[in-house]
């Protein structure tokens, strides 16, 4: 056998093992966070989160099963921190390459593959007769043996076990009774995060201690513009000055009644108006007053 092909031959199963150890673990990870989202209610914090609460309470159709949105994305987050253990759990495995581990395993072999390996160019007869006798003795090298056995058996039995328990969880329905409101309760009491206004706060007016209808309320509403973030968005909550008027309940307006003097009758005559002015044709003046006299009495 060339001993080429056995050493690539090798190299590719001990990467095929490896990735099956990465896989093993990544799925295990996901299911075991997954299902202690489960048990503890996670769902119940999406409708407090402004990206999901739109869609929570959806679910979608796949295969003939309704998959609920929430158990979609506690899959997702599960899946996306089970990755990131998986890749710390691996960043320091042993990497040893396939032809010191053959050398680890059969003793026979102990420092002769690399030799031979390493002078596979070399034309001569010490060389020629070392390469005939291990690629004699690599025939006998079976790829399976470098597999971790006990390290797949028990991944795969930590997973079914992992599997058999959220099969339980879910056709039991066992989970803690966690609500909105108790999670909002362990969010703002988090270290580092900080307390969310009270949406019912956005738009009071007055002094904390002023009471309902109390006259001190008007004067915020010129003072420093009260800004709110609604949805990322800063909105100027503020009133431009004498714009408070608009509060007022027109209910409560005094009614006035308007007092209306009538004039006096007077006599209908021809007045002249002081403002009018026009020129007349000279030597017609006469002439067009009479006129207009004469019109004025009918």
């Amino acid at each position: 056998m060339d001993i080429r092909d056995f050493v690539r031959k090798q190299e590719a199963a001990l990467k095929k093992y490896r990735r099956i150890y990465k896989l093993l673990d990544f799925f295990t990870i996901t299911l075991i966070l997954y299902t202690i989202m489960v048990l503890l209610s996670v769902d119940q914090i999406f409708p407090l989160i402004n990206t999901f609460e739109v869609r929570a309470g959806t679910s979608y159709d796949a295969a003939g099963l309704s998959i609920a949105f929430e158990s979609v994305v506690m899959l997702l987050v599960s899946a996306f921190f089970a990755l990131i253990v998986t890749l710390l759990i691996h960043l320091r495995d042993d990497r040893t390459g396939a032809i010191l581990l053959v050398e680890e395993k059969y003793p026979n072999l102990r420092e002769r593959l690399r030799t031979a390996y390493d002078n596979l160019n070399v034309d001569n007869i010490i060389a020629n007769d070392l390469v005939q006798i291990v690629s004699a003795n690599v025939t006998k090298v079976n790829s399976s043996d470098f597999m971790r056995k006990r390290r797949v058996t028990f991944g795969i039995v930590i997973l079914l076990v992992s599997f058999a328990a959220l099969t339980v969880i879910t056709v039991n329905d066992i989970h803690t009774d966690t609500t909105p409101d108790d999670w909002k309760d362990i969010l703002d009491n988090l270290p580092g995060v900080s307390e969310e206004e009270n949406p019912d706060d956005l738009f009071e007016i007055g002094d904390e201690g002023g009471e309902e209808g109390d006259g001190s309320d008007s004067e915020n509403l010129i003072g420093e513009p009260a800004v709110v973030v609604v949805e990322g968005k800063e909105v100027d909550l503020s009133l431009p000055p004498g714009s408070g008027v608009g509060f007022s309940n027109s209910e409560d307006a005094e009614e006035r009644e308007e007092e209306f003097q009538q004039s006096s009758a007077y006599e209908i005559s021809v007045i002249s108006s002081q403002a009018y002015y026009e020129e007349l044709p000279d030597g017609y003046e006469s002439i067009i007053k009479d006129y207009f006299e004469e019109l004025a009495k009918k």
